[in-house]
């Protein structure tokens, strides 16, 4: 028998209906059905595409004997992140505070009134790599709530209660220069200029972060700064982190050298690494930037796409029974039969096999030696060593998509698919691809029209919209104005930020909080999210898009709301200059002004054209004229200054 989750809409739920455990959806019912039974409630939250999540659901909520354990002591409940995001984020900081880390699949603990008592991310079935088993916690957890309840309803008021008093911190504080500068000048010290990238492993792409260095550069160009970007985006771009074969990045590497990736493909990534990547092109005129931003579009072409309008969510990690990565993964016998002689000389020589870490005869590609490099190498042309990898790598493609291939989320969310048309708006103005921005159009068109209703946006079908699907959608539209300049955009974008404001506007502390109001559990304790994930935060991005809304609108309303967005976290960047890059994009673009460019005879030209915080309108105007902040130039020809 199928348990509650059979009905769910979201494709992570359905794939645990059928599991032993009497799961329950988030809902009045299942917090009354806890009350009533006097139990605790364990909630599990994880992602359709997340390779733990499927190892936990196998190893333990398949288990006949554990599901009998929670049957009989707990009333379950399972979530997906990607469907309710602000579920998540609220029990996310509870473990992480508790375990000074957090992920998914995410397991808390909860009184029958939703207030976390403890939590963690993947526990194994039995004790083993020094964490508890799943069993055994299950049975002391249940144990301790029948025995020292007292203690357990303690330790969750005490969590409730740093929580909210977390949620209530006020950050306001004037905004400057030297913020700006703190912010870059960490991002630069934290930079790997070894491997590329920021941090050590795992790593993930942090697009933000080199699209404000790119910023940067074009203002205040130096060598370091064009070192800590290129270095980054070859690397990443070379390496397993980016499918070779196809096109499009998967979620983050787990090594230093970006050889060996989380398989997961997800539209938010990838939607600003075609942004950035795109740009970048356009900066340094790298075929490699232009290979991988093509690459992107492809994959979405063939995968991602629906062909009424609109970019599905996310393609698994695993195939089969948890063979994670087996889908792009190859053995050397297999390339070595695939192959002609000739070929496998120069694919040998391009690209570096990486060995997966648990199962090393499955390699993992990556670019080795550029072109180039194989051609002097080998003595052949750049042309025969350009032909000899497209058929090398159209056999390897060919034969691997003869295997079974990883699921395919095609649930349309509002927030990641505002990112990818705006991602498309920003390749289109640097390759005149007709498909991006067709169904960049096509998107929004059906997000209008299935999406937003009486003014109410909707996260997906049957949720209603949160504070970044509002600021993302509003940013699209803002994207697709520019290329089009179709007034209904603007109109619409307005609309959806007046609601923004007044859904989700903090008027004492200022900024967006997530979510429109209260709800069961931790819902009724009200966050702002700020914090690049690595995705843009809707806090860090609503500042430049409510800056470009008032200059675009000349309503000076947006323009006091984006200043106080800024200001209500200035004191929390201060303190920890890495936590939004985005944030500090929107500083500058505050700082410099928005430069806006206005002209009949020059748009197209001036469209394309690269210039940080640049929006182009099309006016009845003799030349061009170029305001940045309050000042206006006009020019009789095509000029665009610094």
């Amino acid at each position: 028998m199928p348990n509650q989750l059979i009905n769910s809409k979201s494709p992570y739920l359905q794939k645990s209906a059928h599991q032993p455990v009497n799961w329950n959806e988030w809902s009045e019912d299942a917090f009354k059905k806890a009350k009533e039974e006097d139990k605790p409630i364990l909630l599990s939250i994880g992602g359709v595409w997340c390779h733990w999540c499927h190892v936990m659901a196998h190893e333990s909520f398949e288990d006949p004997e554990i599901a009998k354990i929670i049957n009989e002591n707990f009333v379950p409940i399972k979530v997906d992140r990607d469907e309710r995001p602000e579920i998540d984020r609220r029990y996310q900081e509870v473990v992480i505070a508790l375990t000074n880390s957090g992920g998914w699949p995410l397991t808390v603990f909860l009184t029958p009134d939703g207030k976390a008592f403890f939590g963690g991310t993947y526990f194994p079935p039995e004790d083993r790599w020094g964490r508890p088993g799943f069993k055994s916690l299950l049975l002391r957890i249940a144990q301790l709530w029948k025995e020292d309840r007292a203690r357990i309803l303690k330790s969750a008021e005490s969590i409730y209660e740093s929580l909210m008093n977390y949620s209530k911190q006020n950050f306001k504080d004037p905004v400057d220069q030297d913020l700006l500068q703190r912010g870059i000048s960490t991002l630069l010290a934290n930079i790997d200029y070894q491997w590329g990238g920021i941090g050590s492993a795992p790593k993930f792409h942090h697009a933000k972060a080199f699209e404000l260095l790119l910023y940067h550069n074009y203002f205040n160009p130096s060598p370091l700064l064009q070192k800590a970007i290129t270095s980054s985006l070859d690397a990443m771009a070379k390496g397993g982190l980016y499918d070779h074969l196809l096109g499009g990045f998967f979620r983050y590497s787990t090594d230093e050298k970006w050889h060996i990736p989380h398989f997961e493909k997800m539209l938010y990534d990838n939607a600003e690494l075609l942004s950035l990547y795109s740009i970048a092109y356009k900066v340094f005129g790298k075929e490699l930037y232009k290979r991988t931003a093509e690459g992107i579009v492809n994959y979405y072409k063939l995968y991602g796409y629906d062909p009424q309008g609109g970019f599905y969510t996310s393609q698994d990690a695993d195939i089969g029974m948890l063979d994670e990565g087996g889908y792009y993964t190859f053995t050397q016998k297999e390339i070595e039969a695939l192959l002609s002689p000739e070929e496998l000389k120069v694919f040998s020589l391009y690209f570096g096999l990486a060995d997966m870490p648990h199962e090393p005869h499955k390699k993992v590609l990556y670019v080795y030696m550029e072109e180039g490099e194989v051609s002097k190498a080998t003595g052949l042309s750049s042309q025969e060593v350009k032909n000899l990898l497209e058929s090398s790598k159209r056999k390897l493609l060919q034969h691997r998509e003869k295997r079974q291939m990883p699921y395919i989320d095609k649930t349309l969310y509002t927030n990641w698919n505002a990112l990818m048309v705006s991602g498309l708006c920003d390749y289109w103005k640097v390759f005149s691809d007709p498909w991006a921005i067709q169904s960049a159009e096509k998107t929004v068109k059906r997000l209008i029209d299935q999406y937003y209703k009486d003014d109410v946006l909707f996260h997906t079908d049957g949720v209603e919209g949160f504070s970044e699907d509002y600021v993302f959608f509003a940013n699209a539209l803002l994207s697709l104005y520019e290329i089009r300049q179709e007034n209904t955009y603007l109109e619409v974008a307005k609309q959806v930020m007046k609601k923004a404001i007044e859904l989700f506007w903090d008027r004492d502390g200022w900024g967006f909080y997530d979510n429109a109001g209260e709800g069961k559990g931790l819902l009724n304790i009200r966050l702002k999210n700020l914090q690049d994930t690595p995705t843009q935060s809707v806090n860090g991005s609503a500042g430049y898009i409510l800056l470009l809304l008032g200059t675009l609108t000349r309503d000076g309303t947006f323009i006091d709301y984006g200043e106080k967005t800024l200001q209500a976290f200035s004191r929390f960047v201060r303190e920890v200059p890495m936590a939004s890059h985005s944030y500090l994009i929107s500083l500058y673009a505050y700082l410099r002004g928005i430069y806006k460019v206005e002209t009949r005879d020059y748009f197209e030209q001036a469209l394309k054209f690269f210039r940080p915080f640049k929006f182009v309108l099309r006016s009845e105007v003799d030349g061009v004229v170029v305001c940045e902040g309050q000042v206006c130039q006009r020019f009789e020809d095509f000029i665009i200054g610094k």
